[in-house]
């Protein structure tokens, strides 16, 4: 089974469609009329619940001792959730994405260790180039939406980010269920976010209306769709390239941005995406 998914390409095919299904969460976000805790306490709340269900709908399940295991990559997801939601709000969605677009370069750096993955030296080229785009971009910002602090959140979003992504891909090396172990990781995301929003947020009645509408697109396509192929596809793909395949990722991001929020990108800013 294993090796018939390598060869078949369909893994490839799942890391593409879950880069372009994560593209559309700080469209979503961005359009939500609440705080970000507000958000985050709301997606991850309706989001495990919904992926509990999906994981024994698949046939899966979750025990102690994966939900253990999973903790860590769910205090990650945790804090990718409030460090992200939080630059998408505060900065440009030029900008809250492509910063963390910088995450092969670390993938890069840890994979050879943890998973004894090599890549080659134009990969290893390539990968600094994205490193001196995301620079360029970020120093040729325009005052349209971005802010220091924003741009802060999405640097920490992108260790956080990079944290889970690591830890999920050796979680699956293992064979675990990936549904089961989605679900797992929403748990242990849960755990923190919640106690988190309860304390800081002052308006978690604020979704209303066409709000709940994006904060259900926001749960289903970046997060079930998303995250849930991501995790099938860790067992079969090097973590490396489905790094580098996330760089994608700001492309949808910053079309749509252009597309629904009229946010403009300067010719550095161009160049350096």
């Amino acid at each position: 089974m294993t090796v018939h998914h390598r060869r078949s390409g369909l893994p490839l095919v799942a890391v593409a469609l879950a880069v372009f299904a994560w593209g559309f969460g700080p469209l979503f976000v961005k359009g939500i009329d609440a705080s970000f805790n507000t958000i985050v306490f709301w997606r991850v709340l309706f989001g495990t619940l919904i992926a509990v269900a999906f994981a024994y709908l698949m046939r899966g399940r979750i025990t102690i001792r994966l939900l253990v295991i999973a903790f860590p990559a769910g205090v990650c997801f945790a804090l990718s959730f409030i460090f992200g939601f939080a630059s998408f709000q505060q900065t440009s969605i030029v900008n809250a994405t492509l910063i963390p677009a910088l995450q092969p370069v670390l993938i890069l750096l840890l994979a050879t260790r943890m998973f004894g993955e090599r890549r080659s030296r134009v990969e290893l080229g390539l990968a600094a180039l994205a490193f001196v785009g995301v620079v360029v971009v970020v120093a040729g910002a325009s005052a349209d939406g971005s802010s220091l602090e924003g741009n802060v959140y999405a640097v920490l979003n992108l260790l956080v980010f990079t944290g889970y992504f690591v830890l999920g891909k050796r979680i699956r090396e293992t064979d675990v269920h990936s549904w089961s172990l989605l679900a797992a990781v929403f748990i242990g995301a849960c755990v923190v976010v919640v106690p988190w929003s309860l304390i800081t947020s002052h308006d978690l009645d604020a979704i209303h209306g066409a709000d709940w509408l994006l904060l259900l697109g926001l749960i289903l396509l970046p997060g079930m769709v998303g995250h849930g192929l991501m995790t099938w596809a860790h067992h079969y793909v090097d973590v490396t390239v489905t790094s580098m395949m996330t760089l994608a990722n700001p492309v949808v991001s910053i079309v749509g941005a252009w597309i629904i929020y009229e946010q403009d990108l300067t010719p550095a800013q161009l160049a350096g995406g």
